[in-house]
């Protein structure tokens, strides 16, 4: 792998990391199953890609529905018009969505629990996988972020 690539557990796990980052080993399974249970339940709907507050409710309970949807519209995974209560999955939900299908949770763990010296962790607005580390421009191309220009 060149510099700069980097598998998608890794961008998850980055995109995890700056969204849900303090678990420290032991909050990473809650938060992943509750987010997990977030993106199955766009199963229920008779549009894929948008929810329904109600469905969420029941499939998470209220608590978790409402945090998630705080905690999603913020980190632009998912968007509404006129009221959170119904809304769809963005470009960068639909990916991961898209990721997480068929994943377990211990999967999820496994992937946002990466603890390697090599890795160049990246950010929204910062890439430190370019060809010379360190860039303020951001490099590499995380499908869970907006791109920022």
């Amino acid at each position: 792998m060149e510099k700069g690539e980097k598998p998608i557990d890794r961008h998850f796990a980055e995109w995890f990391g700056e969204e849900f980052g303090f678990g420290y080993g032991t909050g990473e399974p809650h938060m992943l199953a509750a987010l997990s249970g977030f993106m199955d339940a766009f199963g229920e709907s008779s549009r894929p890609n948008a929810y329904d507050y109600q469905v969420m409710e029941k499939h998470l309970t209220p608590t978790v529905a409402w945090l998630m949807i705080n905690a999603l519209c913020r980190s632009n995974i998912i968007e509404y018009g006129s009221s959170p209560r119904f809304g769809w999955l963005t470009p960068q939900g639909v990916a991961m969505k898209a990721f997480m299908a068929g994943k377990s949770v211990d999967d999820l763990v496994a992937a946002v629990t990466i603890d390697s010296d090599d890795m160049e962790r990246c950010a929204p607005k910062f890439c430190n996988c370019g060809p010379e580390g360190y860039s303020e421009k951001k490099l590499c191309h995380n499908p869970f972020w907006r791109e920022v220009a």
